[in-house]
């Protein structure tokens, strides 16, 4: 079974191992010898073939937390949109690349005049071509490019770790509903039980008619807590689909379990490597798109050389001859002054920006390291301590009240004690669950040093 505490690696790998990993599918093709042989072979064909679709209608109906967060990575509409963005950006940089055109220049003097420059007898005929000299306006434009593309890139890295930890979320939360329907299944069975016996012991005069009605109470009130589970995990199921754009279909069996039992990584190794936080680099990044603007502005300032080359013909003479030309931009130009002075004043806003993220996202770690320490603590202590004695505690006094040594109301009082530390241990391994995603999609970086799934 998956342990729901899988931490995504960046960025989901594990995700990629499993479009990585397809079942391969082999079909077995066997002709009968002989027609008395059909009704032998059917036989077993048809139950293969009816044991291999309840397989494949058990596995469609099962999702595991791994499956839940690749169905959103691949399906979500946020996250195709960005797809397309990226591929907007490479076709940008493919743009940034491309040289000003070459012209061709046509040019006819002395002619159609008056005098001997009546007609064409004395024209001159030029052909040319000219082009720009703009090797650093291309490296400017592509820098510019290639900045905005891995501004792109971050974005998508953070979108996929934002939809991962809300789909994680909502599978947990989902998981957590159905762990405490089974806790509300088992408590309505043993109600149940427990009206039997006691009905059975008021027959015999061993219990009292208040008895017998206090328990068909809480048999009633158990089958509710049911009902009620029931709706919840209905709806999680239903907002956990909406995850990946299917709502309408919710119908599954969630596979996992919420106990966990990682190592994590210590809280001054998380502020270390906080800086590669896609929260934080993207930041960094629109700092270093507003520099490759700039050498943009400041390319563009400065007017570029042009060159030409030609031939010209001289029709009086009927002779040829070459014709070159360089344009040399003289003086200072500082018409994008004002461009580099705001795109300055950008990048320090973002490099500001990153600092303040930075800070921002220590203190919110150290919260949520702070709760998921908590949580795992009450974890710990409800599983190993806890819920142990309390079970203890059950069997005793069901052999006390056998016996008229407990009261009813006793009785009942160590049962709902164990119910509500077996419903709490739940709560303390979502929360732990939950912290541990929101630190993940927070940091950008897996938070367990030997996360591995378990089946």
């Amino acid at each position: 079974m998956l342990t729901c505490s899988i931490i995504y690696s960046k960025p989901f790998s594990f995700i990629e191992r499993v479009q990585m990993s397809w079942i391969s599918v082999f079909f077995t093709r066997k002709k009968p010898i002989a027609n008395r042989y059909l009704s032998h072979l059917m036989l077993p064909i048809l139950l293969l073939i009816g044991q291999t679709a309840l397989v494949e209608d058990a596995a469609a109906a099962s999702l595991t937390l791994q499956q839940a967060i690749e169905r959103s990575l691949t399906q979500h509409p946020q996250l195709e949109a960005m797809s397309f963005r990226a591929g907007a950006s490479q076709a940008q940089i493919n743009q940034a690349k491309l040289r000003t055109a070459t012209e061709v220049q046509f040019e006819v003097e002395d002619a159609l005049g008056s005098g001997v420059y009546e007609g064409a007898d004395s024209a001159q005929a030029t052909l040319s071509l000219s082009w720009a000299l703009e090797g650093k306006q291309i490296d400017s434009r592509v820098g510019a490019a290639e900045a905005r593309q891995s501004l792109v890139t971050i974005e998508l890295e953070r979108q996929r770790f934002d939809v991962g930890a809300r789909t994680a979320q909502a599978f947990l939360t989902a998981l957590s509903y159905q762990e405490r329907l089974a806790v509300a299944e088992g408590a309505r069975d043993s109600a149940a039980q427990s009206l039997e016996e006691i009905r059975r012991r008021g027959r015999a005069g061993g219990a009292s008619r208040v008895d017998v009605l206090r328990t068909e109470v809480e048999l009633r009130r158990r089958e509710l807590d049911v009902e009620d589970l029931e709706h919840e995990l209905a709806i999680a199921r239903q907002q956990l689909a909406a995850q990946w754009g299917n709502s309408d279909s919710a119908d599954f069996e969630l596979l996992g379990q919420l106990q966990t039992n990682q190592t994590l990584v210590s809280m001054e190794d998380l502020k270390v490597r906080l800086k590669d936080s896609p929260r934080v680099k993207i930041f960094l990044t629109r700092a270093r798109v507003n520099e490759s603007e700039m050498a943009i502005a400041k390319s563009d300032a400065l007017a570029s050389w042009r060159f030409s080359a030609g031939v010209r013909r001289y029709e009086a003479t009927d002779d040829f001859g070459v014709v070159a030309g360089v344009a040399i931009p003289l003086g200072k130009n500082r018409r994008n002054e004002v461009r580099v002075s705001e795109l300055q004043a950008k990048r320090s806003v973002n490099q500001a920006m990153a600092i303040s993220e930075e800070s921002r996202l220590k203190a919110r770690l150290f919260e949520l390291y702070q709760a998921l320490q908590h949580s795992r603590h009450q974890t710990s202590t409800l599983h190993e301590e806890i819920i142990p004695r309390l079970q203890k505690a059950v069997a005793e006094a069901n052999k006390a009240y056998s016996v008229g040594r407990f009261t009813y109301l006793e009785w009942q009082s160590v049962k709902q004690e164990l119910l509500d530390a077996r419903l709490a241990l739940i709560s303390a391994q979502l929360s732990s669950h939950v912290n541990l995603t929101e630190i993940e999609r927070l940091t950008g970086i897996p938070l367990s040093a030997n996360s591995k799934e378990k089946n």
